[in-house]
């Protein structure tokens, strides 16, 4: 019996089958990369464009750029071509060479005192059966700047604007993701007071911790993320604010499905610096002084941060900043979002005290190869053991953006 001349042989089969497999999967991970990876890198002079936690992932340089991009000392940027297992190319990139700057670690807590550019509505109300509020279009988290052509500065402003309108329709400016609306509201007698129908809140006040300390600039970096509004869920509107001393009280211990908090109180009215930025970064702002128990170590690059072992400092009683042991589990090195680590906490003391991570943790700094990296920002709720980091380059970047015009402003 002969074999069909058009039957394929089963083996060159399955390696075809395979090979197609394989291109397809290459093919997805090139463009995985090419839409994740950033498009710029800050390297130290005597570095190279690596990646610690995706050591598949190389760089080369572009024979045009090298030669004239980069002086004697280094310094400048080059173009570089980013290589998956050292012979696909993923994108080209720019390297920019540079000295990693040295800032101080924080890991003491701090007190916040934000006040808001106007007041912040929370919730929308009803006033026998209507809500002039919600008839004008104001929505909650929208930030009520003035009213009746007067600045609102606090909540009693604002209700004493409203009293005084007798009724009648008033014009309200607001701000709205960063868009100033004009409205017109017509308050309502009710109970012998006029009433808008909403509440609003001018202040907040939490307690979190200091990441790090820029000397050059005399200004500090914290918390990671924003001071959001605990009734809206989104960023506070920062019009001005200052962090204070706190004393630690003690610990509520986290448990799955419920994070602990570090406890504690004002310790002084007197301010320790004032804050200029709060956004999706953390909070920054200048300093008075830095503290002693303070350590030097340079910025990080957040392709240097490599999986496995890391450190960090918190202070979770009334001494000083103590260094407990974490895994980085992932690294994501994005430009969107500040996630950009999950990070698992294995220190036996800090799992006994604290449960893992709590509230008030938010800014510990993240110490790996002698180099601060990054800041915890967030608890996993069903496993308080792991959470969220953001990378110490990310806020360095942000403490910068707002040092520039601070500096210019003092030199005026």
């Amino acid at each position: 019996m002969k074999l069909s001349k058009n039957r394929k042989n089963p083996i060159i089969s399955a390696l075809t089958s395979l090979t197609a497999a394989v291109s397809a999967l290459i093919l997805l991970l090139v463009g995985i990369y090419s839409d994740t990876l950033p498009d710029s890198y800050n390297i130290s002079y005597s570095g190279r464009l690596c990646f610690s936690s995706k050591p598949y992932i190389t760089s080369e340089a572009l024979p045009y750029s090298s030669a004239s991009a980069r002086t004697a000392d280094m310094s400048g940027s080059e173009q570089r071509s980013l290589l998956l297992l050292g012979c696909i190319p993923i994108k080209t990139v720019t390297a920019n060479y540079t000295e990693a700057p040295m800032i101080m670690s924080g890991g003491d807590p701090f007190g916040i005192k934000l006040e808001a550019r106007g007041a912040v509505v929370v919730a929308i109300n009803d006033i026998g059966g209507a809500s002039p509020a919600k008839e004008c279009g104001i929505r909650v988290g929208d930030v009520i700047i003035s009213a009746g052509g007067m600045e609102v500065t606090t909540n009693q402003s604002l209700a004493d604007i409203i009293m005084e309108s007798d009724g009648k329709p008033t014009e309200i400016v607001i701000m709205r993701g960063g868009d100033e609306k004009t409205l017109t509201l017509t308050p309502k007698l009710y109970c012998g007071t006029y009433k808008a129908g909403i509440d609003i809140r001018d202040s907040s006040a939490g307690i979190g911790t200091v990441t790090f300390y820029d000397p050059a600039s005399g200004m500090f970096a914290g918390l990671g993320h924003a001071v959001c509004d605990s009734d809206t869920g989104k960023e506070f509107p920062c019009g001005s604010g200052s962090i204070c001393s706190v004393d630690i009280t003690g610990v509520r211990k986290s448990s799955s499905g419920e994070p602990g908090e570090i406890q504690g109180i004002f310790s002084s009215s007197a301010p320790r610096g004032r804050i200029l930025l709060n956004c999706d970064r953390g909070v920054y702002g200048t300093v008075m002084n830095i503290p002693s128990t303070a350590q030097a170590y340079p910025l990080g690059f957040k392709q240097e941060i490599a999986l496995g072992k890391a450190s960090v400092l918190c202070t979770l009683d009334g001494g000083e900043p103590k260094e407990y042991s974490i895994e980085i589990e992932s690294v994501d090195l994005s430009d969107s979002g500040v996630k950009d680590m999950v990070i698992h906490v294995t220190d036996e003391t800090l799992l006994a005290q604290a449960g893992g991570i709590v509230q008030g943790m938010s800014g510990s700094p993240i110490i790996q190869n002698g180099k601060l990296i990054g800041a915890v920002t967030h608890v996993f709720v069903k496993d308080t053991t792991r959470g969220y980091a953001i990378t110490a380059e990310k806020m360095y970047d942000s403490l910068c953006s707002c040092a520039s015009p601070y500096q210019a402003r003092l030199a005026g």
